[in-house]
């Protein structure tokens, strides 16, 4: 039997605001219609506790178009 292979990475990425997507996170038992997914130009012009209400979209789709980044640490090892 195989065993799943954990990535254990730090670093960081560069992203140009048009390329990247955030998506709305709801608060506990609020309603909403449709998924709500702005631009990163968008989420800029919110304010600091408007910002908090979304998360990146996708960090593989931000790595993927990434402008500039660099990894500190990117260690693999055998899960249990």
């Amino acid at each position: 039997m195989s065993k799943n292979i954990i990535v254990d990475f730090e670093g960081w990425i560069e992203v140009d605001p048009n390329e990247v997507k955030f998506q709305y996170i709801p608060l506990i038992g609020e309603e909403t219609k449709d998924e709500k997914v702005i631009t990163g130009v968008e989420w800029q012009a919110l304010s600091e506790d408007e910002q908090s209400d979304y998360i990146l979209e996708s960090v593989i789709d931000a790595q993927r178009d990434c402008l500039d980044g660099s990894y500190e640490t990117i260690d693999v090892s055998l899960g249990k």
